[in-house]
This record gives structure tokens, sequence and C-alpha cells, in this order.
């Protein structure tokens, strides 16, 4: 199926399910008060909110997929990617190795030592990317003097 025709049967599909969601939404809002409680309702509300989640998780997979095919079949394009990805997991891996798996006593009845091991490594790479944008910032500022 080439572009044109699945963005065609895309934009059916999207206008489908945004009609659905306003015939549910009305239905919704246009029901009084006093029957909120009725079962029927409330079966309705559940029903409308299921197909929800379940939109939600075909629209979510939908936009992996594509991304993930558009990377695949433009690899050379993406090389930058690969390359701050696989930075971003080195950074995470030795942050992760580096961080203690301590717990102070205070919160040692809330706190696991893989918790606190987390924790530590999640504050590890807050600190190297933010000094990788503090970094940044000031040799674009330095090199667009020299410019």
């Amino acid at each position: 199926m080439d572009n044109k025709k699945l963005g065609t049967v895309l934009t059916v599909i999207a206008f489908i399910i945004g009609v659905a969601g306003i015939i549910l939404g009305i239905a919704i809002m246009g029901t009084p008060e006093e029957e909120h409680y009725d079962p029927g309702f409330q079966s309705m509300v559940s029903g409308t909110i299921q197909f929800t989640n379940v939109l939600l998780i075909i629209a979510a997979a939908a936009a992996i997929l594509f991304g993930l095919y558009y990377f695949v079949t433009n690899i050379k394009k993406n090389i930058p990617l690969l390359i701050g990805i696989l930075v971003f997991v080195v950074i995470g891996i030795v942050s992760y190795s580096m961080a203690g798996d301590a717990v102070p006593a205070r919160v040692a009845d809330e706190l696991t030592p893989q918790t606190s091991k987390l924790s530590g490594a999640g504050l590890g790479v807050m600190y190297v990317l933010l000094i990788i944008a503090l970094l940044s910032a000031v040799i674009g500022e330095i090199s667009r003097i020299f410019k």
C-alpha cells in the first residue's frame, strides 16, 4: 500500500473514531444527573473508558511501530540518534555501577537497597546530563563569539 492510500485509510479510521468519541461524549454529558447512579449508565461510562484505553494502546503501538519502521528504513540518517542512545546507555550503566545501595536508617522501612541503588543511578545520570547540557551551552556561546 502506497503512502497516499495509507494516509487516506488512516484519516478515515481517525474520523470514525472521532465520531464515535463525540457520540459517546454527548451521550454521557447529555444524561441527567439523577441517572448517573443507574447501573446502565455506569456500564456505558465504563465501556467508554475501556474503549478509550484500547484506542490509546492502539495509537501508542502504531506510533512506536511506525517510528521503528521509519528508523530501520532510514538507518543511515539515524546514525547520530544511535550514537546518542548508545552514549545514554553507557552513562546509565556507569551511573548504576557507581551508585551505592546504602539505606539510611530513618527510611529503612520504606526503601530497599535496590531502590536506593536505582535512585542513586538516576541522580548520577541527571548530574552527567546536566553537566553536558551546561557545557554545550557554554561551548555554543563561545563558538558564536568567534564566528
